[in-house]
């Protein structure tokens, strides 16, 4: 079954705000077996509803619109739905007595206006007690829902309303599974290039290739009728992939890198601490977000200055005078003073030159020195990064992630070939 999504709003085409409700939408519809050919956003002109409104349902098995359903002026997608479907507008009783019950209350009357109570003839009200209800109308055989698009409303109305509505509308149900590999240390090139075979030797098997700097989203999604063969062809395609992309996996789905160094370090009984420099504290930032991480992590430290290496970190003074602040040398003391400091097993340490200026011919912008502490030693590496600043602090956080999540795994870091790495 296939169809598409229409996100009404001046505010989703001049680009003040996010079109993640359309992004949701989608992501529930595939996992319910509706394809989605079609996104379109529009802003709030009537001529432009009602010509895209119209192209969708002939060409559509089903349209989902979100959007100017509010009790605004310029929400008027149920004035322009009734005139392009020949569906004069109806007072609805069920809405038109909540708002009236809910105006003796005194509760703000902007979001009361009976307007929100008028709907093209037809309409059947998904949600009557919602803020702004949403409806399902059946126009020449094609299912419209209308929903609302605030994303905590809309979210609510797709999994509890839609999905089990539009269910009764597909003839064939088609099985879908569908599993997301995150990959760090391989372009996208590489990847497809491993996957060339694979992709032509499986019924049903779609591989879908998505950058997410700094990773790249690898999905591998089987449909067919049968559920048993669906399943089969899926566990035996991620089974290769796995083996395909080996260590460069850093998590699977909605799992972050940070969630799975995390888990590896409780599973270890081990605690983190970090010191950063050119990074700024993008490290503590990715690892305090994960819920939970007290148990795991114990601090950590911004040295951005000589003088902080010094004070908080014990760096020598010798050290950097004799190789720079930008050295194997000093990631090595920089990482063994946060461990020790802080008494922790394990420390992670990040100097570097995120640009635009500040390089030189020896150290050029994207020069990073990473080192790792662990329980039996300290060893520092070498990176080169492309690209601008933030991708440069944003390159070093993952990959120091990266070589903690590889020593927690297999028992070494294995970028040792990789000293020249640009992402």
């Amino acid at each position: 079954m296939h169809g598409e999504i229409i996100a009404i709003g001046d505010e989703l085409v001049s680009g003040k705000v996010l079109n993640t409700t359309a992004n949701f939408a989608a992501n529930k519809l595939f996992a319910a077996g509706c394809q989605v050919t079609r996104i379109t956003s529009i802003g709030d002109d009537p001529d432009d509803i009602e010509e895209c409104l119209l192209a969708a349902i002939k060409r559509s098995e089903y349209v989902i619109i979100t959007g100017g359903l509010g009790p605004t002026t310029d929400d008027i997608t149920n004035e322009v739905t009734a005139k392009a479907l020949g569906r004069p507008l109806v007072l609805n009783e069920m809405i038109i007595e909540k708002i009236r019950r809910a105006k003796q209350r005194f509760v703000n009357p902007v979001f009361l206006r009976e307007k929100l109570a008028w709907l093209p003839e037809g309409a059947e009200v998904l949600n009557p007690e919602g803020r702004a209800a949403g409806y399902l109308l059946v126009h020449q055989d094609t299912p419209l829902f209308f929903l609302p698009g605030v994303p905590g409303e809309l979210e609510d109305h797709m999994i509890q309303r839609v999905i089990p509505r539009l269910s009764k509308f597909i003839s064939k149900k088609i099985y879908i599974r569908q599993q997301t590999f995150k990959v760090f240390g391989l372009s996208e090139t590489e990847i497809n290039a491993l996957f060339e075979k694979l992709e032509s030797s499986r019924d049903g098997l779609s591989i879908g290739y998505y950058p997410n700097f700094p990773e790249v989203n690898v999905t591998a999604t089987v449909k067919g009728l049968n559920p048993e063969k669906v399943t089969e062809i899926f566990h035996m395609a991620c089974n290769t992939i796995k083996q395909l992309l080996d260590k460069h996996v850093v998590a699977v789905n909605e799992e972050t890198l940070e969630e799975i160094v995390g888990r590896l370090l409780l599973e270890k009984g081990g605690v983190l601490s970090l010191a950063e420099s050119c990074t700024g504290g993008l490290v503590s930032q990715r690892v305090t977000g994960i819920p939970g991480s007290s148990g795991w992590f114990e601090r950590g430290v911004i040295t951005y200055s000589n003088k902080s290496k010094v004070d908080l970190l014990g760096v020598s003074r010798e050290t950097l005078s004799l190789y720079g602040a930008v050295s194997s040398q000093t990631a090595v003391e920089m990482a063994d003073g946060v461990k020790r400091s802080a008494g922790t097993g394990y420390s992670l340490a990040i100097t570097g030159i995120a640009g635009p200026s500040g390089g030189t011919t020896q150290k050029p912008v994207g020069t990073v020195y990473i080192a790792l502490s662990t329980p039996e030693r300290t060893v520092a590496e070498q990176f080169r990064f492309a690209g601008t600043r933030h991708m440069i602090q944003t390159l070093a956080a993952e990959t120091a992630l990266d070589l903690l999540r590889l020593y927690l795994s297999y028992g070494h870091p294995s970028y040792q070939a990789k000293s020249s790495l640009h992402f």
